[in-house]
């Protein structure tokens, strides 16, 4: 990506209130070469620059000065001669000047950035699954199609639990799923029961891969094919992924899709978004959550509670591990004090600020303070 290292415009739309926080990543990214604008601020002398495109495709305007190789259509956008219309799709595109993650909704925005690294020209979201992915040559894209992928290198397996189990073709270990499904089922009864939400109608996929390429593509995930990441398992797109198999490992993937099935990940922080899990976990295992709880005491005034909570930065990474530890033992504490169904409410809720008065009748800071209290009596 020869746009990196260069001063390069971050564009939007005039309104761009619901993608603000993933502006301010990738402008973090760019540090000093950040220049951000909304289309209304932009030159014609702009258009010949390194542009970093990230909005609805309906709320950018003038997109034929950008002579990228797709077409704006009034209800989508048309690629290699296809039209893509559906309110869940979306892409990415890189070339010498141009980032572009757009799509036809936040949602399909938000969803095919998980996709985003950089490793092909094109990545294509039809009807929230990835599809096509590729390169530009010749006046059009070669791509292949990941879903045509998926039915050729796995094998399908019936279960009550999931639509369809995939088995990667090269995956030599035997699995026992008839004891799977009963661990499964029990877990699932208990997950619904704690946050008193429904099972969900329509059920999920579940890709079992031998290794992290195979994991990495299939995904759509293409950065988890680099050597050295070691993340086994994740819920996207109405699939779960993992690498490998494990019991933990799966209840883990299926809290997510059972939760946001109910309460959607919008404007839930990967704080509540892990943290809703953890704190099942901690509930089935007694002595991890007194550890976790002993690290939850250690962190307590170090933590940056609003950079995690309402600005929702900074889980994953460098201190994930300390906040994989943390984040159930929160969950616990809003929950024991407040309720389930207000902790669902807050994490519904766009701005954490605003809502924690509204739903826990104190300020942010008061909550975090009742936290830190609440953990010297545990």
């Amino acid at each position: 990506m020869a746009i990196l290292g260069k001063p390069t415009i971050i564009l939007s739309p005039d309104d761009n209130k619901d993608i603000k926080p993933i502006l301010d990543e990738y402008c973090s990214d760019f540090g000093n070469n950040c220049i951000s604008k909304t289309i209304s601020q932009m030159t014609d002398s702009d258009y010949n620059k390194p542009v970093f495109i990230v909005g609805d495709i309906h709320k950018i305007k003038n997109w034929q000065k950008f002579k990228l190789p797709l077409k704006q259509l009034p209800n989508g956008f048309e690629i290699n001669n296809i039209k893509f219309t559906d309110t869940s799709d979306g892409f990415t595109y890189i070339d010498d000047l141009h980032i572009v993650i757009s799509g036809n909704s936040l949602k399909a925005i938000k969803d095919v950035q998980l996709a985003f690294i950089g490793g092909y020209d094109i990545t294509i979201l039809q009807k929230g699954k990835i599809t096509y992915f590729g390169n530009y040559s010749a006046d059009k894209f070669d791509w292949y199609n990941l879903q045509n992928l998926k039915e050729l290198n796995y094998v399908k397996k019936q279960s009550p639990s999931f639509q369809h189990i995939y088995v990667s073709k090269t995956y030599r270990d035997t699995i026992n799923f008839s004891r799977t499904e009963d661990d499964l089922k029990k877990y699932i009864n208990q997950f619904l029961s704690v946050y008193k939400i429904p099972k969900p109608t329509k059920k999920i996929d579940w890709f079992i891969h031998s290794n992290m390429q195979e994991y990495g593509m299939m995904s759509g995930l293409f950065h988890f094919t680099c050597a050295g990441n070691n993340s086994a398992g994740f819920s996207i797109r109405g699939e779960i992924h993992t690498h490998g198999y494990g019991i933990g490992l799966v209840k883990h993937e299926y809290s997510h899709y059972l939760f946001d099935n109910s309460i959607p990940q919008t404007y839930n922080p990967a704080f509540f978004v892990e943290g809703c899990v953890e704190y099942v976990t901690d509930l089935n295992n007694d002595t991890l959550y007194k550890e976790r709880l002993s690290i939850a005491k250690q962190y307590k005034d170090t933590l940056n509670y609003e950079e995690l909570i309402v600005k929702n930065n900074n889980f994953y990474g460098q201190y994930s591990g300390t906040n994989y530890s943390v984040c159930g033992v929160f969950v616990k504490y809003l929950v024991d004090n407040f309720g389930v169904e207000k902790f669902k409410q807050y994490c519904l809720a766009a701005d954490k600020q605003e809502a924690a008065k509204n739903i826990f009748n104190k300020d942010f800071t008061a909550i975090v303070e009742g936290y830190k209290n609440w953990l010297d009596k545990q």
